[in-house]
């Protein structure tokens, strides 16, 4: 089980955030043209000694989605 980074207790709870709809993050420079949403799909933990809340975000998907364009999508990256 993962430790709390600001208190080192071992009372982790994993979750996602929600607000109406599951939270996400959406990179400020991002691809364009892609088959997937630009949204970043972000997990949560909060430790149950301090309450501290830890946003983790896919970052696979977020390298996807800033990357430069590969040879099959550079056609239609042109400026």
């Amino acid at each position: 089980m993962p430790t709390c980074y600001r208190c080192k207790g071992d009372t982790v709870v994993f979750g996602a955030l929600y607000s109406g709809m599951r939270t996400s993050f959406r990179p400020q420079d991002s691809k364009f043209l892609t088959l997937e949403t630009g949204d970043v799909m972000v997990k949560a933990t909060m430790c149950r000694n301090c309450g501290v809340v830890e946003i983790l975000g896919d970052v696979n998907k977020l390298r996807r989605l800033t990357s430069e364009p590969d040879a099959e999508t550079e056609q239609f990256a042109r400026r």
